[in-house]
């Protein structure tokens, strides 16, 4: 492998690893790239190197924020979006915050999961065909649980477009990122006396706790809440997108799913370790000198993550590009490990469940409209998105439309 460093990220499809993340997976787990600022970095890409700097509190996520680190990309990240779990603690939200991201959950009950899922693949079915599958039934149906769960209404609410553009990386996205996130900061900030007066959804439980102690501003509660609007409706966006990419890939599984609806968890699992999710690493600063995989990282440099890269590690999983959803569960890092572990991974994989488990029962043929190769993905983004997805549905029920069953 060459010396000279690379320019990271290598890709922004999510249906593939990236060849020179796949070389950096099996011949060399830590190397040396420059980032979308041209700055030095180590990009840590295997199973057991990632899972190392995850674990070890000598690398800090919050130290991202501060301006004097280096940087992936041009925008700083602020403190609420690097070091969120505190910000909410201050606030006197964090319990309430895991409670409502958890698996357990009250906001949003998985019956109610099911009929959004539900109406939202019979509305996609009723459409003329082929259809986008993104603008169809991914964006709708990401967004109605989004904004159901955390209470918020969809009338004034800003368009996909804006919420998609908070994700811009690489050149010009601290003003691209700051223009796509004002008119949904503006509408989170709007909606604070309703959400006080009515307490609807996760938002006005969390306001009545943060109004409660009294330490935090509408503005940084705008800002915490928007920041949440927008990670409970990226990464499941994303995780459906995967999914209906893996069913048209693997022509059968729609019907073994159908068939075997105990299989459905498994499926899920396999998809979030196979797709390809962040356009960027997960990044760290090292609070002081640390070995990892054999290299040196010094104190102060910056470190990108990749789980992506170990998610399609040879030495833990056979045939890393392969779907295979019989493989054995739970070792993928797609919600990360140690105490950044994501918080909201119980809810996350609940509604992917439930979602593909819809799929399967709604939809009898699931066929690209085009080559999948052809597939074009929004470049310059954080995570990986299709820009369009077209296709041909059947569904299960009489001449081929939406299913009777209840």
């Amino acid at each position: 492998m060459s010396q000279q460093p690379a320019h990271y990220p290598f890709s922004f499809r999510g249906d593939r690893i990236a060849p020179e993340l796949a070389e950096t997976v099996a011949h060399c787990p830590v190397r040396k790239v420059l980032t979308n600022t041209g700055t030095p970095a180590w990009l840590v890409a295997g199973y057991e190197e990632v899972r190392s700097v995850l674990r070890d509190r000598r690398f800090s996520l919050g130290m991202t924020s501060d301006p004097a680190s280096p940087q992936q990309d041009p925008l700083v990240p602020p403190e609420f979006a690097t070091d969120t779990l505190n910000c909410f603690r201050r606030a006197g939200m964090l319990a309430t915050l895991h409670r409502g991201i958890g698996a357990g959950q009250q906001h949003l009950p998985e019956k109610r999961i099911e009929q959004l899922s539900r109406d939202a693949v019979r509305s996609f079915l009723a459409r003329e065909q082929p259809a986008d599958l993104m603008t169809g039934l991914v964006l709708p149906l990401t967004r109605a649980l989004t904004f159901e769960l955390l209470g918020l209404p969809a009338e004034g609410a800003p368009d996909d477009a804006s919420l998609l553009g908070t994700f811009r990386i690489g050149a010009g996205s601290d003003t691209a990122v700051f223009e796509a996130g004002e008119p949904g900061f503006r509408y989170v900030y709007e909606q604070l006396p309703r959400l006080r007066e009515e307490r609807t959804g996760l938002l006005g439980e969390l306001i009545a706790h943060a109004d409660e102690k009294g330490a935090t501003s509408d503005e940084q509660l705008a800002e915490l809440f928007f920041f949440l609007l927008i990670s409970q409706y990226g990464n499941p966006a994303t995780t459906l997108a995967l999914t209906a990419l893996a069913l048209m890939r693997c022509p059968g599984l729609l019907r073994r799913l159908r068939e075997e609806p105990g299989a459905v968890p498994g499926a899920v699992d396999e998809v979030l370790r196979w797709g390809v999710f962040l356009g960027d690493g997960l990044p760290r600063i090292a609070r002081e000198d640390v070995t990892v995989g054999g290299v040196r990282v010094r104190r102060g440099e910056l470190v990108l993550v990749s789980t992506d890269g170990a998610n399609h590690d040879p030495r833990v999983f056979p045939e890393p590009d392969r779907l295979d959803i019989d493989r054995p569960t739970g070792a993928h890092l797609r919600f990360g490990d140690g105490r950044h572990r994501c918080p909201g991974r119980g809810l996350a994989v609940l509604q992917a469940v439930v979602g593909l488990r819809t799929l399967a029962e709604e939809i009898e043929e699931l066929r690209p409209a085009i080559p999948l190769d052809t597939v074009a993905w929004h470049p310059d983004h954080a995570i990986t998105m299709p820009r369009a997805l077209p296709a041909y549905a059947r569904g299960t029920g009489p001449g081929g439309g939406a299913a009777t069953r209840a």
